[in-house]
């Protein structure tokens, strides 16, 4: 429980800007472990959630994983590649983003979307190719999921080999957020 209340106590100074708002946080810490305490873990779980949400909320957006995958299963459920492709292999990329926002579908259904700038460095550090919206990418959701992941596939047929480092902008369909990230691979014959 101690590592709950430094949680709350370090959120409240990075995020709240007022004594009164980190008194608040402090005191629906409490309240979630007094739940906890009296064993009440649904409520106390509601009251965390509560918390996590503001987090979410007041957070820029940032990607908690991205990687290079040959098979992906689900959240968290993948298989990780090594950064190395033949000159014509496609590339599968695992990205976990965190602190995006909601949008509606036209039936009222939540949904998170992104758009994705992409840009190739070359083995030299020149920019070979860029693009912004190159991939957009959505997930249906049944509520405010937080736990979800973002599958892209590019192909970029006809590289030398050598060193390379592809560059993504995140941006966030639903509000101003955006997250950036790069993952340097390699192409050998």
């Amino acid at each position: 429980m101690r590592n709950l209340q430094t949680m709350a106590m370090l959120l409240a100074l990075t995020l709240i800007p007022s004594y009164a708002q980190a008194d608040a946080l402090s005191d629906q810490f409490e309240e979630a472990r007094s739940l906890l305490a009296e064993g009440q873990p649904a409520p106390a779980f509601e009251a965390l959630d509560k918390i996590i949400d503001s987090f979410w909320q007041r957070s820029p957006m940032f990607v908690r994983k991205a990687l290079f995958v040959d098979e992906i299963n689900g959240y968290g459920n993948f298989t990780a590649k090594e950064p190395v492709f033949k000159p014509d292999e496609a590339q599968m990329i695992y990205v976990e983003p965190v602190a995006f926002s909601y949008g509606k579908t036209e039936d009222g259904s939540s949904v998170a979307s992104w758009s994705v700038d992409y840009s190739l460095e070359g083995p030299k550090g020149t920019t070979l190719f860029e693009q912004e919206d190159f991939v957009n990418l959505g997930v249906p959701l049944i509520r405010h999921n937080r736990e979800i992941h973002l599958k892209m596939t590019i192909n970029l047929s006809g590289l030398k080999p050598g060193d390379y480092v592809s560059h993504y902008l995140l941006k966030d369909k639903n509000s101003d957020k955006t997250a950036d990230f790069s993952l340097p691979f390699k192409v050998e014959e």
